[in-house]
């Protein structure tokens, strides 16, 4: 069994993450939460990936958060009431190997939230906290596809 184990983690590459939130506006603005959250996702896909988590790792996958925002879109006829509501984010990241930089690549992801109702309902343009952490993994995945790793 141990010999098992010292195989697999002879065989096992190990790379570390590092997270940047670089958004200039908006409530996640410079918010570290977000930073620990993207880092999260992004290790436990990595793990998924059969790669294991290594701080001092020479291979290491740069993440910056570029853009977060609510886009509204509303109808109104009488008194049935549209709101569509969708969170995109965009993020940019390379992968250093050894010190070799890889390309710089662009993910976009969104989450849309469709409620409706006969009657007018307030808006308060917040973050819905579950289309939010959707639309996160879903840019975690698109970048991770995308990096040679």
């Amino acid at each position: 069994m141990g010999a098992l184990l010292f195989t697999l983690s002879i065989f096992a590459q190990d790379v570390s993450v590092s997270v940047q939130n670089s958004i200039k506006l908006g409530d996640l603005a410079g918010n570290r939460k977000i930073e620990f959250g993207v880092k999260s996702i992004i290790e436990e896909i990595i793990q998924d990936k059969g790669y294991s988590i290594n701080p001092s790792s020479k291979n290491i996958i740069f993440a910056e958060l570029i853009y977060m925002d609510v886009l509204k879109t509303q109808s109104n006829l009488s008194v049935f009431h549209k709101d569509n509501t969708d969170i995109v984010i965009r993020i940019k990241g390379y992968i250093s190997k050894d010190g070799n930089k890889s390309k710089p690549i662009m993910a976009e992801g969104s989450a849309s939230e469709v409620s409706t109702s006969t009657l007018l309902v307030g808006t308060d343009g917040k973050f819905n906290q579950q289309n939010l952490s959707t639309a996160i993994k879903k840019t975690c995945y698109e970048l991770l596809e995308k990096l040679p790793l």
